[in-house]
């Protein structure tokens, strides 16, 4: 199977054609974040530790890149590109809690506005209730 018949699942789910020269490019920016420059032959190797097969998900790709890296001895880039990744997962939820408050906000009722609760005992919206809705999402993981 070559590389253009594989296909990548996003953090959303969707599948996307798999394209080596994203994880080139990121890899890349991670050698200069950090003051450095990535060489043909440093990718190269880099990239020949990572092993995606169709329905590889992003995030498993972004593993093989860390360790990668670290296998490699690039320390500091694997650092770097550690610290971003968690920087963007933290966007990612503040995004994703912005969201929901927007929604809640705009629903008729907090049964409407809560996305884990459409039972909720209450009648009416208030800072409480959405205050109460806001650390759901982690409980419910936690308890799974």
């Amino acid at each position: 199977m070559s590389s253009s018949e594989i296909f990548i699942t996003k953090r959303d789910g969707k599948r996307e054609r798999f394209s080596i020269d994203k994880i080139r490019a990121a890899i890349a920016k991670a050698f200069l974040s950090v003051g450095s420059f990535a060489t043909d032959e440093m990718l190269t190797q880099i990239l020949g530790r990572i092993r995606v097969a169709d329905g590889t998900t992003v995030e498993q790709i972004q593993n093989q890149v860390e360790t990668a890296l670290m296998a490699e001895r690039y320390y500091k880039v694997a650092k770097a590109y550690i610290i971003y990744r968690q920087e963007h997962t933290e966007d990612r939820e503040v995004r994703d809690k912005l969201q929901f408050l927007m929604n809640y906000c705009e629903a008729k009722n907090p049964a409407t506005g809560s996305k884990y609760d459409a039972n909720a005992n209450v009648e009416n919206k208030n800072i409480a209730t959405l205050i109460g809705e806001l650390p759901k999402r982690n409980f419910i993981r936690l308890n799974r």
